[in-house]
């Protein structure tokens, strides 16, 4: 392997198509970090004031983006963002696509561990999960394609080359960043068996190996793709973890067969019913004393009404319209729902690692920090 690669199941690129990938990698970051931000002085200066005369009240979230899509360069913004999040998924899949073969040989040479992988192709995928997710023709399921990998490789390549993410090579500094607030704030916890549901390709999930290496650790995702390429990708960093096809709201797992489990960016893409489900499913799969929880930008009434408005480009341009719904969910009236005494709930922000290690938290989407929410059991 190419010691300058982040791992055994990354394909390198010709020159030219390097090129193009980093180049809208590089659009996307620009225009979060650079443009975006500065279109919150007109907001202040003359949307605000308008919108409270004619409302006679502070406007929500929605109604400020719509008053904003009025504004010719947030308007372009928008235009402009969306068409540089659907055409760096096409060169990263176009490089993926071009190297299948290679990519089936690696996985192939892997395929002894130490990292096991158990497939369902018979689970069905859920009709929630919406199949041009952030705009990655096909999403998760690789519609209309055949490859059992790409859909895997191609979501690891967009997360470590779209630069807005700013998390590092291996994509792991949510993991990293997450484990370390959650060792510091429960210090005696002990988990011996983790398990991440809708895991992808292991992002999260490898990190807490790393944290708890004597712990058993399993993440389950209904994408076989993803699971079977998230494998070889820890078999290739040399971690014994498990990937597994299943569905997060009804896991096949024994009641209290978990310690920790926990997921991240999850709930943004699956329907109320789903999350529901989900939590209670977290409910009955911990021990006693177990922990969950859940990694995902913060809920609105962790933000100002303009931030939050800025998720109506995500919800209705990058085809993730659950985000709404879940941003506004209380947190903890759901968690008391499925089951976790209220008294036991939790909300965190953990400060990034590679942030404080001197990369720019302005051009990271969560800016230096990530929020997550639980229970203990």
């Amino acid at each position: 392997m190419d010691m300058t690669l982040p791992h055994g199941m990354w394909l390198k690129p010709g020159s030219a198509d390097a090129t193009r990938e980093t180049y809208w990698g590089e659009v996307m970051t620009f225009l979060e970090a650079e443009i975006r931000p500065a279109f919150r002085s007109y907001y202040e200066s003359t949307a605000r004031p308008e919108l409270v005369k004619k409302l006679g009240r502070e406007p929500d979230r929605h109604e400020i983006a719509a008053r904003m899509m009025d504004y010719a360069p947030n308007h372009a913004w928008y235009v402009v963002r969306t068409d540089a999040q659907r055409l760096a998924f096409e060169i990263s899949r176009e490089i993926v696509e071009d190297q299948a073969d290679e990519l089936t040989e690696r996985a192939s040479a892997l395929g002894n561990g130490p990292s096991k992988i158990e497939l369902d192709p018979s689970l069905p995928f859920p009709d929630y999960v919406r199949p041009d997710a952030h705009n990655m023709e096909g999403g998760y399921a690789d519609v209309g394609r055949e490859h059992p990998l790409a859909a895997g490789a191609i979501y690891d390549r967009a997360l470590a080359t779209h630069r807005v993410n700013a998390m590092g090579p291996l994509v792991d500094d949510t993991g990293r960043s997450v484990a370390a607030k959650l060792k510091a704030e429960f210090p005696d916890f002990r988990p011996r068996r983790i398990l991440e549901i809708g895991c992808t390709v292991g992002h999260m999930l490898l990190p807490f190996k790393e944290a708890f290496p004597d712990a058993e650790v399993v993440g389950i995702d209904v994408s076989g793709p993803c699971v079977a390429f998230g494998a070889a990708r820890a078999s290739s960093l040399g971690v014994d973890v498990t990937f597994s096809q299943r569905n997060g709201e009804e896991t096949g797992y024994e009641d209290g067969s978990f310690d920790l489990i926990l997921t991240r960016m999850l709930f943004h893409e699956t329907c109320e019913e789903a999350t529901r489900n989900m939590f209670a499913e977290c409910h009955r799969l911990l021990r006693p004393g177990g922990i969950m929880f859940h990694s995902d930008a913060p809920q609105f009434d962790e933000l100002d009404t303009y931030t939050q408005s800025l998720r109506d480009w995500d919800i209705r341009f990058n085809a993730e319209p659950y985000m709404d719904g879940y941003y506004a969910m209380a947190l903890e009236d759901e968690f008391e729902r499925a089951g976790f005494a209220r008294d036991k709930s939790f909300r965190f922000f953990a400060p990034s690692l590679i942030v404080s290690s001197g990369y720019r938290a302005e051009e990271t989407r969560s800016g230096g920090r990530y929020f997550f929410a639980g229970a203990v059991k």
